[in-house]
């Protein structure tokens, strides 16, 4: 696979659960401004860039004929851990706030409105974004396992995080119940990904 193309599908697990997420909130009619969604689409390339110079760091520990293959054990890892977040069964006796567990936001989209007054502000901008930044965390230091370049990457991971989260939310009330499948897509993908790099 060219450099490319694994940095299109790579960029687009990671950013595609954003659609999914502004499709929930599109569809119970909570609001996000412009300048929330870019906020959020900023935190997602800054966590990315963030990790993959940690990652970057580990590399000289590393014997360069097993980082790759480290790194795309690690993508698989997440994506099998996506997907174990997606079929679970959340304990509705022990929910905890959102505030102290952002990660699950991801499964709760509507839990990002804290205040419950309709829209996501403020604070709670910065909630759904820590959210959607978890994905990038692990996924940054595998990138780096597997030479990809991190600004650029980080850069693209901003761009379409921003119109993936922005098209769910404006076509949230038309793909009806059916657009919160979507966050199973990401963890095929990394998986996907993953044992294509292994091969």
């Amino acid at each position: 696979m060219g450099v490319l193309a694994f940095t299109f599908l790579f960029v687009t697990a990671l950013s595609i659960d954003s659609f999914g997420i502004g499709c929930v909130l599109g569809m119970r009619k909570i609001s996000l401004s412009l300048r929330g969604i870019l906020t959020i689409a900023f935190l997602s390339g800054a966590g990315f860039m963030v990790s993959s110079y940690m990652g970057a760091l580990l590399l000289p520990f590393i014997p360069a004929e097993y980082a790759e293959r480290l790194g795309a054990l690690t993508l698989i890892g997440i994506g099998f851990y996506f997907l174990y977040q997606y079929f679970r069964k959340p304990d509705q006796s022990q929910k905890k706030e959102p505030w102290s567990q952002p990660a699950r936001v991801l499964n709760d989209p509507v839990a990002a409105d804290v205040d419950q007054s309709g829209g996501i502000k403020g604070k709670e901008v910065w909630l759904l974004g820590a959210a959607l930044s978890l994905d990038t965390l692990g996924a940054g230091i595998s990138g780096a396992f597997m030479g990809v370049e991190p600004f650029v990457t980080a850069l693209w991971i901003v761009i379409i995080t921003f119109f993936m989260l922005y098209a769910g939310i404006l076509s949230g009330a038309k793909l009806s119940e059916k657009a919160e499948g979507i966050s199973i897509v990401p963890a095929v993908l990394l998986i996907t990904i993953g044992i294509i790099k292994l091969t």
